[in-house]
């Protein structure tokens, strides 16, 4: 049998006897089976999970107001002995265990998936202190945007030993464009898709410069004042599988992202290119690691209007160019960036902790 991990998400996950049809392998855990990525392991190993689940009224604390989870960490300490070794997807699954552990010496090794850098990069305040403090515990670092470094050097220098930059990797079968069925409305309309952190401001105005007839459908986002703009329309939230065909049946993608040192973005990007999408990305810390300029996404001047309008223009007239860039976005995951890469990467970087 393979090393016992205990992980711990930042998200809700549904446990359940069988695949559920309408979400992805991160959502859901079914009992006896590998979870998410781990089912690429070669070690086979024993996992399981801990979601953010709590009293509604705490959930809505730890989420909006504290930005950390307690109550999954109380869930978790009991439990530690029975483990090898603890994953903690973002710091804010993983402060709470990496304090306790300043104090309480576990038999279990901790690593974090540093997907905020440690909290939103802050270079100031009490939330840095804190995160310094409990860092120095830390096992091992496993982040996605490799600009991340810099900003660890500057404030955690000590766990720059022990971090390591491994690509974020899509599922490809699950975000695949075989048997996916077109619409009557393919090709009519330019996609763009987020819940938070996108540019909206910037997108709305490039595409109103673009004086097209081609529609901006905006799916995650509602804003009032974009009621009655010409060609936009508005979708607050759809399931993913109707997601999934919604980008299929897209000319193409815009994801106008804001510039953060940290991981977001990256699973957008990757799953449209996955369904064999052009996208158009502002050029920012987190993608410059999974885009060649041109050859399998086009990158436009964060914050840019007349740049992204240009360059919107541009694959919307240029059809092979756009069709070309789509293929080659596909290729480069099915090669390099893939969650089955990103899970051996991950399970050699685990090999080297004295378990």
């Amino acid at each position: 049998m393979g090393i016992r991990i205990l992980m711990l998400v930042n998200w809700k996950v549904k446990y359940t006897q069988e695949v559920p049809t309408n979400l992805q392998p991160p959502d859901y855990y079914v009992y006896g089976k590998a979870y998410w990525f781990y089912r690429y392991f070669s070690s086979n190993p024993e996992v399981d999970v801990i979601d953010i689940s709590s009293f509604s009224w705490l959930e809505n604390f730890e989420k909006n107001k504290i930005r950390f989870y307690i109550w999954q960490t109380i869930k978790a300490i009991p439990k530690l002995g029975k483990y090898d070794l603890i994953i903690s997807h973002g710091m804010q699954s993983g402060v709470v265990l990496s304090l306790w552990r300043r104090i309480f010496k576990t038999k279990a090794k901790h690593i974090v998936f540093d997907i905020g850098s440690f909290n939103s990069a802050a270079e100031n305040g009490f939330a840095l202190k804190l995160m310094q403090f409990a860092s120095k515990s830390l096992d091992g670092v496993i982040y996605h945007t490799s600009s991340q470094i810099d900003y660890y050097k500057a404030f955690f220098p000590w766990i720059v030993n022990k971090s390591k930059f491994i690509r974020f990797g899509t599922d490809l079968d699950f975000f695949s464009p075989e048997d996916l069925r077109d619409a009557s409305d393919k090709g009519q309309y330019i996609i763009c898709v987020g819940y938070s952190k996108r540019d909206w401001d910037t997108l709305v105005k490039a595409y109103e410069k673009m004086h097209t007839d081609i529609k901006l459908r905006l799916i995650g986002h509602v804003e009032e004042k974009f009621n009655g703009i010409k060609g936009i329309e508005q979708i607050p939230f759809m399931p993913i599988k109707d997601l999934i065909n919604q980008i299929y049946n897209a000319l193409y993608a815009v994801l106008p992202l804001e510039v953060f040192n940290y991981s977001y973005g990256q699973m957008t990007l990757m799953q449209q290119m996955a369904l064999g999408k052009c996208v158009i990305a502002a050029r920012v810390p987190s993608l410059i690691d999974y885009v060649q300029d041109g050859e399998t996404a086009v990158f436009y001047e964060p914050k840019n209007a007349d740049d992204l309008s240009s360059k919107m223009s541009q694959i919307l007239k240029a059809t092979d160019l756009r069709e070309r860039i789509g293929e080659n976005g596909r290729e480069y995951l099915k090669e390099k960036c893939n969650e089955h890469t990103m899970a051996l990467e991950i399970e050699k970087e685990i090999s080297k902790l004295p378990i």
